[in-house]
């Protein structure tokens, strides 16, 4: 099996893709803040998110570890 390559984002970049796609889940429009990591994992980071706004915790949560797993998928964090 052949890995696929991603492709390199800055932390702009990627913050705002993430947390695009996190706003996408119902119930979570009103997620305020997330924080990108930087490790030293083969995606090079991970999110969480900060600000829940007026989102269900349980429901945000879920919705930032699937859009951690398929940004991880897609992308990998430069400079």
């Amino acid at each position: 099996m052949t890995k696929l390559q991603t492709v390199g984002l800055n932390y702009g970049g990627l913050r705002r893709k993430c947390l695009d796609a996190v706003r996408q889940w119902p119930g979570c429009e009103t997620v305020a803040g997330i924080q990108i990591i930087r490790d030293n994992s083969p995606g090079g980071f991970s999110v969480r998110v900060t600000l829940y706004g007026k989102a269900n915790q349980k429901i945000a949560d879920r919705a930032i570890s699937y859009v951690h797993r398929e940004m991880r998928r897609h992308f990998h964090l430069i400079g």
